[in-house]
């Protein structure tokens, strides 16, 4: 999982080594087009009688959330609208007595000044133009005379708690094009006008898919609840499940399950340095990788840089300055299917021992959760986690795992090759995570990031410096049309240090691209230091 740092004590440099662990023809008159047609009608029939259904509710006092799902539950329809300005949280009040949906939400929302639209069993919920939000008509047309490209952005969370899901998977699956949601659940993605009739697919481990109407969510900031998926006993075989065994097949199978030809990944990538819950270094990219088949190495996968831009407050005073070396090359040795992990080498002796967690529910898939940990008695810093196996087809969807807390001291020698005497150097935490898309029968990296804690002092002295780094790297689309390796000059090369590249202004900086957004944590954070902002095409 190679990341390189730097360690600088009075502007002294201090370069340590990677930390390597272990790691379908039928006639016009075909009966089936009669059949077909009539299927058609009778379900566009059953949508129209299903918004004209009388309905019956008791007369209560409720939250407006709480109501819309009161009325999902007894009609079908879902419904779309922005939390915050329309306000989920606002009490209302709900009654009908045999009367339409239609009518039903006409009484709830002209209170509050809302309005809806309906596209299909879609409703969205939303304030007219004049207040707070634009009609989702406007939008569209305004977007017709200019870029035709459709903005989509929101928060997702869970239904039950409300609490926002991270590193979940927002995009146009049969497009392969997507991002993910930060820390707070929040997203945005840019999809092409053309595109404006397709569906924008929102799924997390765990959840229920949704698929939304793109049409009804441009200009929209919406909030998008996800279901948890429970599996039900009667899908569950009740028998032993041999978890090493499962492991073994999931090897077996990526051949299989994984790309035997080259693709270029559009990846949005960004890294970060904390000293004191304080940002010192952000950066973030956009590059396009080379990805070669699994069975290459990672190092004949190739990067090459379109945009990054920087924000550094580094105070050359500081004790210690901790700096992130080499990030998107270490983003993508964590390709667990391509650089097996410590967790992945079943050759002997065994270092890991592996048991069946539970079925979960792995977007549309029912997976297999496979954990594992160090063989006890075994003093080495290695993995703990969890391993997620699709039921069906044997893919490794992705991992969840951490350097043991128990022995997370003994990596320090590895993580650290050379440091002043009078500084003391400790870990606190070492965990990573990694994910992959399907497209076209073959699984792809969509996700993996690394988040590293550590905290240093001088010596004889009691006040403790806490660092914290991260670096997280996203798949936005993939392309398998035409793949040839880059020229050698346009490509970055692996020893290169991200951070430390030169930059110059750049305005209009991610205007044509999908990222990560950053965190309110992190906006407010990097606002203090925004003056000093870069930027390179």
């Amino acid at each position: 999982m190679g990341l390189l740092f730097s360690l600088k004590r009075n502007n002294r440099s201090f370069r340590d080594a990677p930390y390597r662990s272990p790691l379908l023809h039928f006639t016009p008159h075909s009966p089936f087009l009669i059949f077909l047609f009539l299927l058609l009608h009778g379900f566009l029939t059953a949508q129209v009688s299903l918004s004209e259904q009388k309905l019956k509710i008791p007369r209560q006092s409720t939250t407006l959330y709480e109501a819309l799902n009161i009325l999902s539950r007894q009609t079908g329809f879902d419904f779309i609208y922005n939390s915050e300005t329309v306000g989920s949280n606002t009490r209302v009040r709900l009654f009908a007595d045999n009367q339409p949906l239609g009518k039903v939400l006409e009484n709830l929302l002209s209170v509050h000044r809302l309005s809806y639209k309906m596209i299909g069993n879609h409703i969205l919920i939303y304030r007219p133009a004049g207040d707070a939000l634009q009609s989702p008509d406007a939008g569209i047309v305004a977007k017709k005379d200019t870029l035709r490209e459709l903005l989509i952005k929101g928060h997702i969370y869970d239904d039950q708690t409300k609490a926002p899901i991270p590193f979940a998977t927002v995009g146009i699956t049969e497009q392969n094009m997507g991002t993910t949601t930060n820390y707070d659940g929040y997203f945005q993605l840019r999809i092409p006008f053309t595109l404006a009739e397709k569906s924008l697919q929102v799924s997390h481990l765990g959840y229920l898919n949704r698929n939304l109407p793109l049409r009804l969510l441009d200009r929209q900031k919406v909030a998008i609840y996800l279901e948890r998926r429970v599996i039900s006993i009667q899908e569950v075989i009740i028998r032993y499940v041999d978890p090493l065994l499962l492991v073994e097949k999931a090897l077996e199978k990526r051949r299989d399950n994984y790309p035997k030809d080259p693709a270029y990944l559009l990846t949005f990538y960004r890294e970060g340095v904390q000293k004191n819950e304080k940002h010192i270094s952000y950066s973030e990219a956009v590059f396009k990788v080379y990805k070669s088949p699994f069975n290459h190495t990672d190092h004949s996968d190739q990067v090459k840089l379109l945009k990054s831009r920087k924000i550094t407050d580094a105070n050359p005073h500081d004790t210690v300055f901790l700096k992130l070396k080499a990030g998107v090359q270490a983003a993508l040795q964590l390709d667990i299917i391509k650089s097996l992990p410590g967790f992945l080498d079943l050759s002997p002796p065994l270092e890991y021992k592996y048991s069946y967690s539970t079925m979960v529910s792995y977007g549309d898939r029912d997976a297999y959760a496979i954990g594992f940990e160090q063989v006890r008695g075994l003093q080495k810093a290695l993995y703990t986690g969890t391993l997620y196996i699709d039921k069906e087809n044997m893919a490794i969807l992705g991992a969840e795992f951490e350097i043991d807390p128990k022995y997370i001291s003994l990596a320090v020698s590895d993580l650290v090759l050379r440091k002043s005497p009078n500084l003391v150097v400790r870990l606190e935490k070492i965990s990573y995570s990694v994910s992959y898309m399907s497209f076209n029968g073959r699984y792809y990296l969509r996700h993996a990031r690394c988040d590293i804690r550590l905290k240093t002092r001088q010596r004889r002295h009691l006040n403790w410096d806490r660092f914290g780094t991260y670096l997280e790297l996203v798949t936005c689309r993939i392309d398998t049309n035409n793949v040839t390796k880059f020229p050698r000059q346009e490509t970055l090369k692996p020893q290169v240090i991200f951070a430390d590249q030169s930059y110059s202004n750049d305005d209009g900086f991610w205007d044509d691209f999908n990222i990560i957004t950053p965190e309110t944590a992190l906006v407010e954070s990097l606002s203090k230091i925004i003056g000093k902002i870069e930027a390179i095409e």
